[in-house]
């Protein structure tokens, strides 16, 4: 299915997040500038949510949308097992279309 990023999305500005993923949505705060303008390293924020985007493929949605509720009351936010799969690994090399993506959205 195709990845549709959505920015200056008025849903993470609610939640007080920089994006969040809404399978097949990532919807971020910010609009393209200002994300280049307010982060230092875009490219780990738009990499840590192509991370959850694999997490929802690799689980199916339901199976990754409850679990990944279900831990972040147990656990909250920063203990995620989702999360810190994400945290860990914001930082690899993006895959081919993660990379095809970012240079579109990011004029790269």
């Amino acid at each position: 299915m195709k990845i549709r990023r959505v920015y200056n999305s008025w849903i993470p500005k609610l939640l007080k997040v920089n994006a969040i993923t809404l399978y097949p949505f990532i919807l971020f705060t910010r609009s393209v500038d200002g994300i280049k303008k307010y982060r230092k390293d875009p490219e780990q924020l738009f990499k840590h949510e192509y991370i959850h985007i694999e997490q929802v493929r690799r689980l199916g949605w339901f199976k990754f949308y409850f679990s990944y509720l279900v831990e972040n009351s147990k656990t909250g936010y920063r203990n995620n097992k989702y999360e810190i799969e994400a945290y860990n690994r914001q930082t690899e090399p993006f895959n081919e279309e993660e990379e095809a993506a970012f240079n579109k959205d990011f004029g790269l």
